[in-house]
């Protein structure tokens, strides 16, 4: 399949940093979850499980980076159709690079023999970072969010969040009758999962996390006006009007910092505490809402630009200007003298 991409680097660098990220997944997996039955859900889960019964069965040689490979290449032949190419090999280096690091970490021998606990702890915390950079980068490793974007697109309507949770829910509860502590073992896997899941929105979203503030007020100057001097942030202001009431009001834009939403509430408190206000959560920001002193010092330096251009202009055409002739006092006083004479 011929994929055709704009940046090889970038496309280079994405692949460079799923694969760190399925490395530090598979280490968490074979060092501390898969050895404690402490399941995070998704196939790994599931191929954990898998694993378990057919070692019950007597059957040793297919291990859970196998079984883990199988169900996720099958999968992933079937949802080819429901994926973009670039994201179909990443998804792709993503699944193999998994299996082969889950693999390969299971060949470590550490001798670590932590707590329950300590394992979830240590496991979900490096399986979070390593989804994070995966998912960041615009990878994937198959399992629950294959299996969602195939509903998806089957129905449009379905949530695939929900989905996976689902998917992770039916895992967790599988392991309570596969594995013979799993009972025992649940509390450590809700931990796991939990701090996972943090994990992963940590490194996915950065800790300065982005919020989008919609405000429809009737003071939209000083609202404006106070967004920009306290807290730094461009606005933008636009007219809308209420369809109960017919008034005209101001409906206010503007990208905060989550650590900055204190102050915006105080502003809108004190300016205008009839105010409608609602924030929703911002994944990705292209373009300007960068502080008001940096753009102001982006736009001095490019009006101080202009003005040097217009005054080096100015002094080019004086200097190509020829000058008139003036009469000299030596001139005129030759002239006078041959008129004398």
């Amino acid at each position: 399949m011929y994929i055709k991409v704009k940046n090889k680097w970038q496309l280079a660098f994405d692949i460079l940093m799923i694969v760190l990220g399925t490395t530090v997944m598979g280490f968490a997996f074979s060092i501390f979850l898969e050895p404690n039955n402490i399941s995070t859900g998704g196939f790994s889960g599931l191929s954990m499980i898998i694993s378990t019964l057919l070692n019950k069965m007597g059957i040793h040689f297919l291990n859970s980076s196998i079984i883990y490979f199988v169900l996720n290449i099958g999968l992933f032949l079937y949802a080819l159709g429901a994926l973009g190419k670039r994201f179909a090999i990443k998804s792709l280096i993503g699944i193999a690079s998994f299996s082969v690091a889950m693999e390969l970490c299971s060949l470590i021998n550490l001798n670590l023999n932590f707590e329950p606990l300590i394992s979830a702890t240590y496991g979900g915390v490096l399986m979070g970072v390593g989804i994070g950079l995966v998912v960041r980068f615009g990878g994937s490793t198959g399992g629950g969010d294959m299996i969602a974007s195939i509903v998806r697109r089957k129905n449009p309507k379905a949530s695939i969040g929900s989905i996976v949770i689902i998917i992770d829910m039916i895992v967790v509860v599988l392991s309570l009758f596969v594995f013979s502590n799993g009972i025992e073992i649940l509390p450590y896997t809700i931990v796991a999962l939990g701090i996972c899941s943090v994990c992963t929105d940590f490194v996915n979203d950065g800790y300065k996390q982005v919020r989008a503030y919609h405000i429809i007020t009737n003071k939209g100057d000083a609202i404006s006006k106070r967004i920009m001097e306290e807290l730094s942030r461009g606005c933008t202001r636009t007219k809308c009007e209420g369809m109960y009431s017919h008034e005209d009001r101001d409906y206010i834009i503007c990208l905060i910092s989550k650590f900055q939403s204190g102050t915006l509430t105080r502003i809108l408190r004190e300016e205008d505490p009839t105010a409608f206000i609602y924030s929703t959560k911002v994944s990705d920001v292209v373009g300007f809402w960068t502080k008001t002193a940096e753009l102001n010092k982006e736009i001095d330096k490019f009006q101080s630009n202009k003005r040097n251009e217009i005054e080096i202009g100015i002094q080019n055409t004086t200097l190509d200007t020829p000058k008139p002739e003036q009469n000299t006092p030596e001139k005129k006083t030759k002239h006078n003298k041959k008129d004398t004479k």
